[in-house]
């Protein structure tokens, strides 16, 4: 028996992924001296009720879940954070508690300056995080980020790549305390917090993005907000597919940032670059693509400014999940007016294309493409505002997207966050074994981290090579262990 690397489905464990009951979010600062349009959409394959707090100011709201529906909760602009430029802590985190599990997405709208984020659940935040945004604009629109806790009495500490309005210099590390719900906002006096690091002593929610940017260039017009919720890099990937945002021309912007030094960057099989850690890699992509990477990494594709093609879009920054980290149904949302066009641009395994439904109805295999030489194909489809859901029998992803003049926003539909990065051992029991014919013999792989602690959440796909050959997958349990039998 042999392992590879994969996605296993034990029955009653769950992977890690952005589905869950418990959410901390917050919304970074939006184009100053405007107030924004703050709104969380919340969806569910089951019904289901919750509320929403925010315990800084104080608010509340309870909601209700309807499957297939999108709710849409409106948020006070009060709870947007600051630029950060006094250092202090800011009482504004938003807590999202359902009954069942339920995907969570903050937008963050002024008009022609908007984006969203997929919020992540508590149980896949991580401790250690490195920033991706943008590049601040002659000093005058910001690069930001904001870490926010889950817990009383975390320590954050952030080393900024640039400058902060808080008088941090670049490379000095700052130690702030937080407690639950509290934020910390960071904003750049001038250069790019992409890659500033921030470790924690507990779980936080980390935010990247930037106030108002030009993308690609600050001579391609208008400026929108970007911003992402940014996972730990304990879950970041090696093997990216990506696929051209629809109705636009002359490629896609893409920056992908390293975890680790010496890390070498492909696209198309080609190396185009080397980085060490925090570091960035900015080119324009046209057309279907690989990105990998020999260490973990991760990638985001940017919507240029309408000026770029004169076609009715603006920036956005949305997060690419790697091919490890695909789920095999996602329930999503839109938010539920003011973009003219939704989309979702979905990459998949050739072999399953056939096999892909939204909203219950099969999606034709002449929507898709091979994308390169790989086995994997991709669509772009276009979307009913409000809710939806895609399945199939193979792991798939998605990426949500919409374009109004001179706005836009776009995210990741959803994803598995296991802690695949932390990965350091993986042992047989038994190692070996004698059965007889038409007897079960099971194996059990153990999955462990550097210090020989259990990995759960972890999927692994077996092989079986010999007389009886065979396939089989499993998720790690809580003692870091897959059955196959």
């Amino acid at each position: 028996m042999s392992l590879v690397g994969g996605a296993p489905a034990n029955a009653g464990k769950e992977r890690p992924d952005s589905l869950g009951k418990d959410f901390w979010v917050a919304f970074p600062s939006n184009y100053s001296g405007m107030s924004p349009a703050l709104s969380l959409f919340i969806s569910s394959p089951t019904a289901t009720d919750g509320i929403i707090t925010i315990p800084g100011l104080p608010w509340s709201e309870a909601f209700t879940v309807t499957p297939g529906l999108v709710t849409t909760v409106e948020i006070p602009p009060a709870a947007q954070l600051s630029l950060g430029d006094s250092g202090a802590v800011e009482h504004r985190g938003i807590k999202v508690t359902a009954d069942d599990e339920v995907t969570v997405y903050g937008l963050n709208r002024i008009q022609a300056t908007t984006d969203a984020y997929l919020g992540l659940p508590v149980d896949v935040l991580g401790t250690e995080h490195i920033v991706l945004g943008w590049p601040d604009l002659m000093g005058q629109l910001r690069s930001e980020f904001a870490v926010l806790a889950t817990e009383d009495g975390t320590d954050v500490t952030y080393v900024p790549k640039a400058k902060t309005t808080s008088g941090t210099e670049i490379g000095v590390a700052t130690t702030t305390t937080l407690n639950a719900g509290e934020a910390l906002p960071v904003a750049s006096l001038n250069g790019d917090l992409s890659g500033s690091v921030v470790t924690s002593t507990k779980p936080v929610a980390v935010f990247g993005g930037h106030e108002c940017a030009f993308v690609p260039d600050d001579n391609t017009w208008a400026c929108d907000h970007l911003v992402e919720q940014i996972p730990s890099t304990s879950t970041w990937g090696k093997e990216f597919l990506t696929v051209p945002l629809k109705t636009r021309s002359g490629g896609d912007t893409f920056r992908m940032i390293a975890s680790e030094d010496a890390t070498t960057v492909s696209v198309n099989g080609a190396a185009v670059a080397t980085l060490d850690r925090g570091q960035v890699h900015q080119m324009s992509i046209d057309g279907k693509s690989t990105v990998s990477a020999d260490k973990p990494i991760l990638v985001a594709q940017y919507s240029n400014g309408q000026d770029w093609d004169d076609v009715v879009s603006d920036p956005f920054m949305m997060l690419v999940p790697p091919t490890e980290q695909f789920l095999s149904e996602y329930t999503f949302a839109t938010p539920a007016n003011g973009f003219r066009s939704n989309f979702v641009n979905v990459v998949m395994p050739t072999s399953a294309v056939g096999g892909l439904t939204l909203d219950g109805a099969g999606v034709p295999a002449a929507e898709f493409n091979q994308i390169g030489s790989t086995e994997f194909s991709g669509a772009q489809l276009d979307l009913a505002a409000g809710s939806h859901s895609m399945s199939a029998k193979e792991p798939f992803g998605i990426y949500v997207y919409g374009f109004d003049s001179y706005d836009s926003y776009g995210y990741p539909g959803g994803a598995a966050y296991a802690p695949i990065n932390e990965v350091t051992g993986l042992a047989l029991t038994p190692s070996t074994q004698q059965a007889l014919v038409n007897t079960e013999a099971c194996v059990d792989a153990k999955v462990t981290d550097q210090f020989n602690e259990p990995l759960a959440g972890i999927q692994l796909a077996m092989t079986v090579s010999g007389v009886n050959p065979g396939t089989g997958e499993g998720l790690t349990d809580a003692s870091g262990v897959a059955k196959y039998c």
